[in-house]
């Protein structure tokens, strides 16, 4: 069985020292409703490959249920999704810290959520693409 569409424990940001850096050093963000993309690319001895974080604001869903299934809907789009991201960052030789932050007050339809988490990726993409000059 192939572990293409794996999600582990190596791929999630959990070190505070990380999302820190992320935050401070990580200018890079794109938004497309109700999507906030935020990167930065590290090298190889930080991180190998990707690491991802997932925030749902408590602001704007008190209840913990509805904050974890935005989350998992993310994490389902990422796992199911990523393929070409992780070629991207492969061929790049360097490693990625990226943050997905929901920003909207209501729970949004599965299909309608990873048509706009798809176009985020697609321009993050195509923003790695530029910057390595291979368009």
């Amino acid at each position: 069985m192939s572990n293409t569409f794996s999600f582990g424990k190596n791929e999630r940001l959990c070190s505070k020292k990380l999302i820190d850096r992320l935050f401070t050093e990580g200018n890079h963000s794109i938004g497309i409703f109700p999507i906030r993309l935020v990167w930065l690319e590290v090298s190889t001895d930080v991180c190998d490959g990707i690491k991802i974080l997932v925030s749902v604001p408590k602001r704007h869903f008190r209840h913990a249920v509805d904050r974890n299934r935005i989350k998992r809907q993310i994490r389902e789009f990422y796992r199911l999704n990523s393929g070409n991201l992780k070629n991207r960052v492969r061929q790049r030789g360097s490693g990625l810290l990226l943050g997905f932050l929901f920003t909207d007050s209501v729970i949004w339809e599965s299909a309608r959520l990873k048509v706009r988490l798809q176009s985020a990726v697609d321009r993050l993409i195509s923003h790695l693409n530029v910057e390595n000059g291979s368009v």
